[in-house]
């Protein structure tokens, strides 16, 4: 019980001082590019599949590719989207 207790402070104060970080204009930006640049990749890389579903390494850079910019997404919600 203690060492739940314990977990649950340390992740409560890990996030009170995560919502204080926030990223400069710039690096807001270029993140905001990249998520751009990987999300416009993808309407390419369907067609691709479409033409060989069984290609299953195409189908892996697609998800890659989603994946990074969900990932991007994350950190730019966290960081940059409700900066004061």
């Amino acid at each position: 019980m203690r060492t739940i207790l314990i977990v649950l402070l340390m992740t409560l104060a890990t996030q009170g001082v995560a919502a204080d970080k926030k990223y400069d204009d710039k690096a807001c930006n270029d993140i905001s590019k990249v998520i751009d640049f990987l999300l416009s990749l993808t309407p390419q890389m369907w067609k691709d599949l479409e033409n060989d579903p069984e290609d299953k390494e195409k189908a892996l850079e697609i998800s890659w590719a989603i994946d990074l910019a969900a990932n991007y997404t994350t950190v730019y919600q966290a960081f940059c989207a409700s900066k004061d």
